[in-house]
């Protein structure tokens, strides 16, 4: 889990921007909107009321182990940390932050091989994965190895090569929890032992999945994919207009067979380069379980003996002290991982019986019980000073609305809910989206969301969702308990009845609309 010692250096070295970024902007010399160009490049950006911000902190592979967990349990105590949130990035962040706790937090994670440099601004961001790599009984082929190379090797490139926005990559083994068709780059492993390519896609303005670009590579040469990617983003990349600055409109305005051709071209001037062939060493588990678990959350690893359980707290935001107990618990055990998903849950991973009982213990209640519960949202406007409107608050709503007529969210899907149009609640790929607006009712402004439907984000069947119109605040809670009596009525969950009736939601939100 280390980068090398002349990369440590140089991160080292740009600190002191860091720091003059952070101190000027809590002394109200640097206005927010320059703090955002210095502070987003180091994972921290200022929040709504521009009286505190946060701290992103990247995990390679998304895998937190057990010295990682024992520091973010003190830092957490010795910081007085209150607000935790599991992102779609597969990242933590700490929220609510003062600046003498993020310069202080920065420089400890930096000493624990966690990484914030880069985590935001236009950079190598977080490279993501599917959970389970390594230890899911289906999985083709453990990616483990590939996946953490490639993530020490974007870190390393981070500042050394100007990029119009950030670049995404990610891998995807069993589901495609790494998100590999719709990111900058992705990998898909595949029964043969190989990778599947696909680059120029992202959600967020002019959406897109990406494109098939190469088949079968061999997985020691994903690096040279990473750069020739890269330089081709470099190179052919919009550094004068923003909203058009991603790989995805590169690859659209060439259109599918020449962005293949010309992915391949920089593919091969890196292969001329230089040799980035890797050679790792396998994924390996040593430890051994002889229990079983008694609790319904533990599922069987392909290591024998050894489980796996999910936990899923509402809105990704676990309760500090659930997340400083399980941190703590877990931390303590033989080669345990916790693995950030791209949903906000984690997976705690190779627990024996005995361990997972223990877990499932821990986390109790605060683990989401259905699909509705399984809800994806960023954390909303009343943090973020982007956000249009409260996306978490609003989950929170629809449920204790619900409890409090008496119904049940059993029978709901999961939501996808971001804040504003960008991409933090993936609403784009969601069964039920929805994102922040702002509609006009009576000639005045009222809080509202754009709601989707039909968006799925895997890659068989893969579909970006429609916009079906705009619904209020006040109104949502509304709509939702019609929804579930109709689902009631029908006998059927959200899935089923979607698909037996294609117009049906259209039809509860008419009069909402």
């Amino acid at each position: 889990m280390a980068i090398s010692e002349e990369v440590r250096q140089r991160f080292a070295g740009e600190f002191e921007k860091f720091q003059k970024g952070i101190e000027g902007f809590f002394s109200k010399e640097i206005a927010p909107k320059d703090f955002k160009g210095i502070g987003g490049g180091f994972g921290s950006y200022a929040e709504r009321g521009f009286e505190s911000a946060m701290l992103r902190l990247r995990f390679f592979g998304s895998r937190i182990l057990p010295y990682q967990m024992k520091f973010l349990v003190n830092a957490v105590k010795k910081y007085d940390l209150q607000y935790v949130h599991f992102t779609t990035g597969q990242c933590i962040q700490f929220h609510k932050l003062q600046g003498e706790q993020i310069l202080e937090l920065y420089k400890e994670c930096f000493e624990h091989d966690i990484y914030s440099r880069g985590t935001g601004g236009d950079n190598f961001r977080n490279v993501t994965a599917s959970p389970l790599h390594g230890v899911h009984p289906a999985e083709p082929f453990a990616v483990t190895p590939y996946l953490q190379a490639v993530s020490e090797y974007a870190v390393s490139l981070i500042g050394t090569l100007a990029l119009p926005r950030k670049y995404k990559i990610g891998f995807s083994v069993v589901d495609n929890e790494g998100h590999a068709n719709y990111k900058d780059l992705g990998f898909l492993a595949k029964e043969n032992g190989k990778f599947d390519v696909y680059a120029g896609g992202g959600i967020g303005g002019g959406s897109a999945f990406g494109f098939l670009v190469d088949e079968d590579i061999n997985p020691n040469e994903v690096l040279h994919h990473v750069e020739g990617m890269l330089h081709l983003y470099h190179e052919l990349g919009d550094f004068k207009n923003r909203g058009k600055a991603r790989s995805r409109f590169i690859a659209q305005h060439l259109g599918e067979e020449e962005f293949r051709k010309a992915y391949h071209e920089y593919l091969e001037k890196s292969k001329a380069a230089h040799d980035l062939t890797l050679s790792v060493a396998p994924y390996e588990v040593k430890k051994v379980g002889t229990t079983t678990p008694t609790t319904e959350l533990a599922e069987p690893q392909k290591q024998e003996g050894l489980y796996y359980i999910q936990y899923k707290p509402l809105v990704g935001t676990p309760p500090i002290d659930v997340f400083v107990k399980l941190f703590d618990y877990v931390g303590g055990l033989e080669e345990t991982e916790i693995r950030i998903c791209g949903d906000e849950s984690v997976y705690i991973v190779n627990l024996t019986g005995e361990e997972a009982d223990t877990v499932a213990a821990i986390i109790g209640d605060t683990h989401a019980k259905n699909s509705f519960e399984h809800t994806v949202s960023c954390v909303g406007a009343t943090i973020c000073q982007i956000g249009f409107q409260d996306s978490s608050g609003l989950v929170k709503v629809i449920k204790e609305t619900l409890e409090a007529e008496g119904l049940s969210t059993d029978k709901l899907p999961q939501l996808h809910v971001s804040g504003c149009p960008s991409s933090c609640g993936t609403h784009q790929v969601g069964k039920l989206g929805f994102h922040g607006f702002t509609k006009v009712v009576d000639t005045k402004p009222q809080p509202a969301f754009k709601v989707f439907v039909n968006g799925n984000g895997e890659v068989e069947g893969q579909r970006m969702s429609d916009e079906l119109g705009v619904v209020t605040v006040e109104d949502i809670p509304k709509f939702f308990i019609d929804l579930v009596n109709t689902l009631e009525a029908a006998g059927q969950d959200y899935d089923a009845w979607n698909a037996a009736h294609p117009e049906g939601l259209q039809s509860v939100l008419a009069k909402y609309l």
